[in-house]
């Protein structure tokens, strides 16, 4: 299934939805952080009106979600004049796999205003290869992205420390929506990786994801660039930073993420 129809599957159940997931969207034993987060979003924009923009995502991983029929429970927490907050859990079979809260604001006169400085990549998109999806090698959800390494060094190559710059898109020719974005997001490995030099595990306990602009009228081949540092990484934990830029080159969005790193 494609990242749109995989979204379209969502279903109203009671008091809460359902959501199918192929096995195309396995990362190792779970699914594709990225799409646990995407698929609860579109579960909450079922309860937040579309004039109020997303400001913030903050997703805290549980436990592995397998392939099949999510049950997603969703509730709206506070409305306010400008600010709705929602909070939805995302259910393999009787397990809590996910907790989403999801802050939606309107836009309002302000006097502040700022965004991250644009920083441009050493190489251009078309100087660079698609990084090659390897069936048994490469983690089987990344079989539905494009990516190009523009800066750094890729997994298990004994780097050091170095940010990271990659180019990336959807293969879903589907027009691009706000959870397309989200998902997109999340589609790198982190940059803790290429520090290590054989294969290894990393699995993202905690993601805090905020859009400061919503513009997703771009072609569905157009490329974004996610840019990736680590803050701090001990005892197994890893901390890092990602900026997202749009096919314009314009910062859009601001992640920051917990790893457990195995090895």
């Amino acid at each position: 299934m494609t990242f749109a129809e995989t979204l379209a599957s969502l279903e109203s159940d009671g008091d809460a939805y359902t959501v199918r997931i192929d096995d195309t969207w396995a990362q190792g034993r779970a699914t594709f952080g990225g799409l646990v987060a995407a698929a609860g979003n579109e579960a909450l924009r079922q309860l937040v009106p579309r004039d109020r923009l997303l400001r913030s995502l903050q997703i805290t991983f549980v436990a592995p979600a397998a392939r099949g029929t999510w049950r997603i429970e969703a509730r709206v927490l506070r409305v306010g004049k400008a600010v709705t907050l929602a909070h939805c859990e995302v259910h393999d079979k009787d397990q809590v796999a996910a907790t989403i809260v999801g802050v939606y604001g309107m836009a309002r006169p302000s006097a502040v205003r700022a965004r991250p400085q644009r920083v441009s990549a050493a190489r251009k998109i078309d100087e660079l290869r698609d990084v090659r999806y390897q069936p048994g090698v490469s983690p089987t959800f990344a079989q539905h992205f494009d990516i190009r390494w523009a800066e750094g060094l890729r997994p298990f190559t004994a780097s050091p420390q170095t940010p990271t710059k990659a180019y990336i898109r959807h293969r879903d020719p589907s027009p691009l929506t706000e959870s397309h974005v989200v998902a997109l997001v999340d589609c790198i490995p982190t940059p803790a990786l290429s520090m290590f030099t054989a294969p290894a595990q990393a699995s993202s306990l905690v993601w805090t994801l905020e859009l400061f602009e919503h513009r997703f009228d771009f072609p569905p081949d157009a490329w974004w660039r996610i840019d990736s540092d680590l803050d701090a990484a001990s005892d197994g934990y890893v901390s890092q930073t990602s900026v997202m830029n749009d096919p314009t080159g314009t910062p859009i969005a601001l992640s920051r993420q917990l790893f457990a790193v195995f090895g």
